[in-house]
């Protein structure tokens, strides 16, 4: 079997050298083939182009690493209103518009995220610059409206 774990680590260290941030990565099995999906996501824009980047360099290290010979890729932009889950997600988004609700609150909260420092995001909102638990917030997402209000 396939050392997923390590797997995903090349193809992170390889896309990260491209300017591509591997968000998330899965590998299965459907019919007989090995499928691999991959949220990407590039500050200058997660377009076609970072898309069949990411897909070719994926099935390189496929054949290389596993002897897979023809995967089926799958790969997408993480959605202009993604909800940020994981580490990698806000460490990704640093200097995005984002939207917060957090726990003591009833209201969304929107500015952006100024810097990720593992339990604490820097935020900039209508509120001033704040510094968050990740703990207190309830949920978080990209902000796609935010540049043009």
């Amino acid at each position: 079997m396939i050392d997923q774990t390590g797997l995903e680590s090349e193809i992170e260290a390889l896309l990260a050298n491209a300017g591509i941030s591997l968000l998330a990565f899965s590998l299965s099995q459907h019919k007989g083939n090995v499928v691999a999906k991959a949220t990407i996501y590039s500050p200058s824009g997660t377009g076609t182009d970072e898309c069949t980047k990411t897909s070719r360099l994926i099935q390189a290290q496929l054949q290389r690493i596993a002897n897979i010979q023809d995967p089926e890729i799958e790969v997408t932009s993480p959605g202009i209103d993604r909800i940020i889950r994981t580490p990698k997600e806000w460490k990704a988004f640093e200097g995005q518009d984002i939207k917060l609700l957090l726990l003591s609150e009833n209201e969304w909260q929107k500015g952006r995220l100024a810097k990720y420092w593992g339990d604490k995001i820097d935020f900039i909102g209508d509120k001033g610059p704040m510094t968050i638990d990740i703990s207190a917030i309830a949920k978080a997402r990209l902000d796609s409206g935010y540049k043009g209000e």
